[in-house]
Formats: C-alpha cells, sequence, structure tokens
C-alpha cells in the first residue's frame, strides 16, 4: 500500500487560500491530497466501488461550489479542512442511503479471498464474515466509524487521526475502544445453524 501525502497545517493553509484566489493548480493539488481518502472513506460507508467513485467526485464538486465561504480555523486549519471536507461525504453517503432505503452490504464476487483455491465453505464463510463486519460497522456512530476506518482502512496513528477528527488523542483512544466494544459485542461467535 502506498504511503499516502502526509496532510499537513501548512499545506492545507496555502492550497486552500489559493484556490479561494481562484488557483486551478491549487485545486487539482487538494484533489490529489484528498481523492483517495475520500474514496476509500465512501467504499468502507458504502461498500460499492462505483458509488464510491461518483460520490467522490460529487463530494469536490460541493467543495469547489463552497469553498469561497469556507473559513480555516486558524490553531488547526488541516483538521478543520479534513473534517469539512470528510462531512461533505458523509452527508452524501447518508443523502444516497435515505434516497434508496436499503441497507448495502458488499459482496464483491472478485473479493480477494486469501489461500490458492479455497473451499467453497471457507469463501462462504468468509463472505459471511466480511457481511456481519460491514452491518457492524455501519451500526457505529460517525466519530467512531471514522476512527475504525482511519486506523484499520488507512494505518493512520492515532496522532494523526486526533489532527484529522479536530480531537485529543486521548478522545480518539476511548472513541475506538468503544467502537471496538461494540464490533465485539456486535458480531461475537456466528449462530451456525443446527
Amino acid at each position: 500500500m502506498a504511503v499516502p501525502t502526509p496532510v499537513t497545517d501548512e499545506t492545507v493553509t496555502s492550497l486552500v487560500l489559493r484556490c479561494q484566489r481562484g488557483d486551478q493548480s491549487a485545486l487539482e493539488q487538494l484533489y490529489e491530497l484528498y481523492a483517495d481518502r475520500i474514496y476509500r472513506y465512501l467504499l468502507a460507508r458504502l461498500g460499492d466501488e462505483e458509488l464510491a467513485a461518483d460520490l467522490t467526485t460529487e463530494v469536490f464538486v460541493r467543495m469547489i461550489g463552497r469553498l469561497a465561504g469556507f473559513r480555516l480555523n486558524r490553531q488547526r486549519p488541516a483538521a478543520s479542512f479534513s473534517a469539512w471536507l470528510y462531512r461533505i461525504a458523509a452527508n452524501l453517503a447518508c443523502d444516497h442511503r435515505r434516497s434508496r432505503r436499503v441497507v448495502q452490504v458488499s459482496l464483491d464476487p472478485e473479493l480477494p479471498l486469501p489461500g490458492l483455491d479455497p473451499a467453497p465453505e471457507a469463501v462462504a464463510e468468509q463472505r459471511e464474515t466480511l457481511a456481519r463486519l460491514a452491518q457492524a460497522i455501519q451500526a457505529l456512530n460517525e466519530e467512531q466509524r471514522l476512527v475504525i476506518i482511519g486506523k484499520f482502512v488507512e494505518e493512520m496513528s492515532n496522532a494523526q487521526i486526533a489532527a484529522w477528527l479536530g480531537k485529543t488523542e486521548g478522545a480518539v483512544k476511548s472513541l475506538q475502544h468503544r467502537a471496538l466494544r461494540t464490533l465485539g459485542r456486535l458480531l461475537g461467535p456466528a449462530k451456525r445453524p443446527t
């Protein structure tokens, strides 16, 4: 997995201010900095690659339309901008779910599975586990879900997640603990047919 470009206060401040002055190259740089992150977030929320790609594009269309009125937090510019961008993505995901009124679970038949040629029972069991995990993650509150995605999908440190969400590391650890406890309770032992 490629290491994502770090999101720093200096980079975000410079790019946002340049964008607000109409600098097209700064818009492209903001897109490059955040597009993969937003896509992975939406994919984790929705479980659909094509929909995640479409909504990622929509996030940036909305960002461009609203950027002129956005004000950076001077103490935490990167965290404030990231939170704003992820809030746009979260709202789009919620709007989509509301319009469909269907809970989606990714059961992608192209999902890479470990092993050379796993037994059909193992494939079915792994898919069932992934479906249960996706449903359990959807049951978390938004902050817990963001912490889990940051930690286990984005492979961010607690300090990076704290900066991203504008929280303390202690708050991130607490959110992570509660999220993992909730996931453990929701996933528990799988019920086997008798």
